[in-house]
Order: C-alpha cells, then sequence, then structure tokens
C-alpha cells in the first residue's frame, strides 16, 4: 500500500516539476532544491528526489558536480522548430516526388482515417490535435520512402517537440493547423487527379467488335475525383 501511495506521489510531483519547466516556472540553470520542493508540494523528499532523477533521463534536468540537480536548456524554440520544419518539407517533397515519378498507389482510406481522427479530436477539446494529425500525416507520406531513416527522423522530431516544445512553438502549431490541413488536402488532391486520368487515358473497352480509347476529361471537383480515386 506505502508503495503504490509513494509511486503515486512520484508520479505527480515528477508532472508537476515538468510542468514547470516547460512554462518557465523553472528557468535552465536554475537549482532545483528537494527540501524546498518537498516543503512547496507539502510531500517528503523522497518522491521528490525520484522525480528528479526520472526528469533527468529525460532529459529536463542535469546533475552538476558542485550545484547538484539544475534545469537544462532543453528547450525547443521557435527557431529550432521552424528549422526543422524546413528539413521536414524536404522529406515531404521528396515523398510525393517518388509517388508522381514511381507511380505509387496512395493509400487514400489511411488519410481520410486520420483527418476523421482529427476532428474528432477538434470536437472532443482534445489537446494538440493539431500537432498529432500532422505527426501521422508526415509519417504516411514518408512511407513511401522506403527509408526507415525518415521515420525515425520524423518520430524523433515530434518526441523532442512533444517534450521540450516552448508555448511559443505549440501557439505555432495551432495558428497554423487549419492552413496545413488544407495544404495536405490539396496534395491529395492533385496526386489523386494525376492518377485518374492517367487511368483513364489507357482504359480501352470493347463496344461493338471495335477498341475505342476514352479520353476522360479532367475532374471538375473534389466531389468528382472522389467517385472516381477514392472509392
Amino acid at each position: 500500500m506505502e508503495n503504490k501511495r509513494r509511486e503515486t506521489m512520484e508520479t505527480i510531483c515528477y508532472r508537476e516539476l515538468k510542468e514547470r519547466i516547460q512554462n518557465g516556472f523553472y528557468q535552465p540553470g536554475e537549482r532545483l532544491i528537494e527540501t524546498k520542493i518537498s516543503k512547496e508540494m507539502n510531500i517528503s523528499r523522497t518522491p521528490v528526489r525520484k522525480a528528479i532523477s526520472m526528469l533527468t533521463v529525460d532529459g529536463f534536468v542535469e546533475n552538476t558536480e558542485y550545484r547538484g540537480a539544475v534545469v537544462a536548456d532543453s528547450r525547443l524554440t521557435k527557431d529550432d522548430y521552424i528549422e526543422m520544419l524546413d528539413v521536414l518539407g524536404l522529406f515531404l517533397k521528396h515523398a510525393i516526388r517518388r509517388i508522381e515519378v514511381k507511380k505509387l498507389p496512395i493509400n487514400y482510406k489511411r488519410f481520410e482515417e486520420k483527418r476523421l481522427e482529427l476532428d474528432w479530436a477538434l470536437e472532443s477539446k482534445k489537446e494538440r490535435a493539431y500537432f498529432y494529425y500532422g505527426k501521422s500525416v508526415l509519417l504516411e507520406f514518408v512511407f513511401y520512402l522506403k527509408n526507415d531513416c525518415y521515420s525515425e527522423i520524423v518520430e524523433d522530431f515530434s518526441v523532442k517537440v512533444e517534450q521540450f516544445g516552448t508555448a511559443e512553438v505549440f501557439s505555432i502549431i495551432e495558428n497554423s493547423g487549419k492552413d496545413f490541413v488544407k495544404s495536405i488536402e490539396q496534395i491529395l488532391f492533385q496526386l489523386g487527379r494525376k492518377t485518374i486520368l492517367r487511368r483513364l487515358k489507357l482504359l480501352i473497352k470493347l463496344r461493338s467488335g471495335k477498341f475505342y480509347l476514352l479520353i476522360a476529361k479532367k475532374p471538375r471537383s473534389k466531389k468528382d475525383l472522389g467517385f472516381l480515386a477514392f472509392k
């Protein structure tokens, strides 16, 4: 019973200290003093000590020789985020190019599921809905590069953003979320449009003993394209 209670207090202390670090309550280089924290949270020093150890493993805290546990400068700033977005943007362009050149079939149902998950998360007012949608969509596109290294980079970056992203970073993600969704829909629409045109131009039907090459008109809307390519 005591062990269960102690684990619970460790978890509570860990989350509280982590939130304080992420919110800037504790600044990089600031000491984390066990006695002070235990008094503030009205708990013993043992769960505080273990919580600090957990934060050290996760990269939020570092141990120094003379000052003890101090807050690590692990924040991912707006500039860091934008710089990494440029790299992920290159991955996305590379994936789209490979899909077009190799004429790879796209699993549109997977992307549709991601969009439905986003809609549900937004309706339920889930935190970081656009962040998780962006991560899942990028991983779907990177899959077509057939190189696990790209997927690992996306995963690692996502973990870093989730763990160390500042409030400003998540504000950028939230404010640009709708535009990102529209961009993805446009990309999928263009890829699907090219696919269906290519298929229809090569479609040959046997009619009255003769072969006819059907040259299709360009889809006029997403609804037309959806009927042809997304079913």
